[in-house]
């Protein structure tokens, strides 16, 4: 798969939205499948998921 191609720019953006939205089904699908099939964009979504968690914990941290 070459790198970054349009579809992984579109995984990219839809992995972003899902940090702070709910996609819609279409989204989820489309997302899934590319998931499946790429070797890059798995690792992209952990490192999204990490940072969204590390965010979460420092906002709990910085409120009590």
């Amino acid at each position: 798969m070459k790198f970054l191609d349009r579809s992984c720019l579109e995984a990219a953006r839809l992995l972003s939205k899902r940090a702070d939205h709910r996609l819609t089904l279409v989204e989820r699908l489309a997302l899934r499948r590319h998931l499946a099939v790429c070797g890059a964009c798995p690792r992209f979504a952990r490192q999204v998921d990490l940072l969204r968690s590390a965010v979460g914990r420092w906002k709990q941290y910085t409120e009590d």
